[in-house]
């Protein structure tokens, strides 16, 4: 247990001289976004908004049934 928490100020070390070479070091990143990213960005959150509507709606009995069964229970105190 002692060797895991020497290792927490090593890693934040590490994590932290990384992230500032990357935040000062200037990459060209020469690459190019297209006018079309933008469109696949949206759909692929629609999409997302989407699929998480359709699995709520197929389960919404039984995640009714499971909130209803725990309010509904009597109290024996």
């Amino acid at each position: 247990m002692n060797g895991l928490l020497d290792m927490k100020p090593l890693a934040f070390r590490l994590f932290f001289s990384l992230f500032l070479l990357v935040t000062v070091l200037d990459f060209d990143a020469e690459a190019y976004i297209d006018p079309g990213s933008g469109s696949i960005l949206l759909q692929l959150i629609l999409g997302g908004v989407a699929g998480i509507g359709v699995v709520i709606k197929l389960y919404w009995g039984r995640i009714k049934e499971r909130f209803s069964e725990s309010s509904a229970r009597p109290n024996n105190e």
